[in-house]
């Protein structure tokens, strides 16, 4: 169910795209299927973007296709399955964009990883665009760039140009001059889980 907050017009239309097509074979097994407080993590991050100001998910996936589809069945989202995921997060990241809708001002990357990002940290972001109209906003956690990182229509063509498993991040360095930074008041909100050991420390919050 989406936040009454959801439904107030900022004067932007920005999609959220959610990559959940990797392997993430360090974790022994689908890494955004494993549960973080009873939800799978691909969950958390998808109801995040629905109870947002985003207009539109998009959920990207590719390895175990069917379990991540199942596990995020019955939620309004639009999903794209991207069968050359084996070749790096740029080629979902290409599949979110194109699946976006034509008439938006730009999209929120969102990795199925994070699963401690809230709708306001999203909203957060959206609000920040529709003031600054900088091509690339994200959040400032402590002293370090962060994600998820809302990027402007206007670098769709150079992102669709991007190959292997960089997603966007060149594409970011080299619109570093015009990054606008959203501090947040807890880190902990863009941390994402990327080994065993964090997955055992952070499964029960």
């Amino acid at each position: 169910m989406r936040r009454e907050s959801a439904t107030r017009d900022v004067g932007v239309c920005v999609c959220g795209v959610v990559l959940a097509a990797g392997r993430a074979s360090r974790m022994g097994g689908h890494k955004v299927l494993l549960p973080i407080g009873g939800r799978a993590m691909v969950q958390r991050v998808v109801e995040a973007s629905l109870e947002s100001l985003a207009s539109q998910t998009i959920v990207v996936v590719g390895h175990d296709a069917p379990a991540v589809l199942q596990a995020i069945e019955g939620r309004p989202v639009v999903t794209v399955v991207n069968p050359d995921y084996a070749a790096g997060m740029s080629t979902s990241l290409h599949l979110g964009i194109l699946a976006a809708d034509p008439a938006c001002d730009a999209v929120v990357v969102l990795l199925a990883d994070q699963p401690f990002v809230t709708a306001a940290l999203i909203d957060a972001l959206i609000e920040r665009f529709a003031l600054c109209r900088s091509p690339v906003v994200r959040p400032l956690a402590g002293t370090q760039p962060a994600n998820p990182v809302l990027l402007s229509a206007e670098l769709f063509p150079e992102i669709l140009e991007e190959r292997g498993d960089v997603g966007a991040r060149r594409v970011v360095e080299r619109h570093a001059d015009q990054v606008c930074l959203v501090p947040v008041v807890d880190p902990h909100l863009c941390a994402d889980i990327d080994s065993p050991a964090e997955y055992e420390r952070e499964k029960d919050a």
